[in-house]
């Protein structure tokens, strides 16, 4: 008996060290060898104090360019698409589900697209009912609105906050009237966040924030 009792704390111990000294080293060696991503934590606040609001019309119509023909071969809409990502052990870790929604200005005469992180698809799908064919208040960053790599359909300019222009998005139905679909700044920040710690490229990132 006594034998057993001692074996059971000898695994109790164990069970503690492996917790308190091993697992941490493990959750840092995954997220290093798997799925680091950039130090968004450390320059989220630059990125967003540099943004400023823009009035924009949506159509969602408008240079799209997408033919029945294209949804046949496979293509993407460049107006409505998804992207997906992984983050192993991250604190904002799990699934990241991105919902993109594009729009050609003639105002600024430039392609821009809408970034929506983990909204759901209820609220991606209103949402772009809410834009649609109204005008909009946007929050951009000003060195995305100037850079000459963005702009084009291929490189859009990311928009991560919208709003109404005049009084909060909402849908022509009563089980919507009375809801807004502005994007909240809780929102907002998760997606800029999203975007710099996973999809910005290292190259892009350590070019407009560490070498700097």
């Amino acid at each position: 008996m006594r034998k057993n009792k001692n074996l059971g704390a000898g695994y109790a111990i164990g069970y503690i060290i492996a917790g308190i000294v091993l697992l941490p080293l493990l959750i840092y060696g995954v997220n290093k060898l798997f799925f680091q991503g950039n130090d968004a934590e450390k320059y989220i606040r630059k990125y967003l104090n540099q943004s400023l609001e823009i009035k924009l019309y949506v159509d969602l119509s408008l240079k799209n360019d997408f033919t029945l023909e294209d949804l046949k071969a496979g293509k993407s809409s460049f107006t409505f698409g998804h992207e997906r990502y992984t983050a192993f052990l991250s604190k904002r870790g799990g699934k990241i589900y991105i919902d993109k929604i594009g729009f050609f200005s003639q105002k600024f005469n430039k392609y821009f697209t809408i970034r929506l992180t983990n909204v759901g698809d209820d609220f991606s799908f209103i949402f772009r009912r809410a834009i649609d064919k109204k005008d909009v208040i946007a929050t951009v960053n000003k060195e995305d609105l100037e850079s000459p790599n963005l702009g084009t359909k291929e490189n859009p300019i990311p928009i991560f906050k919208i709003k109404g222009a005049d009084g909060f998005l909402t849908i022509d139905d009563e089980n919507y009237k009375d809801k807004s679909y502005d994007i909240t700044q809780a929102q907002y920040e998760n997606s800029v966040y999203c975007h710099l710690k996973y999809v910005m490229s290292k190259e892009e990132f350590a070019s407009r924030f560490e070498k700097k």
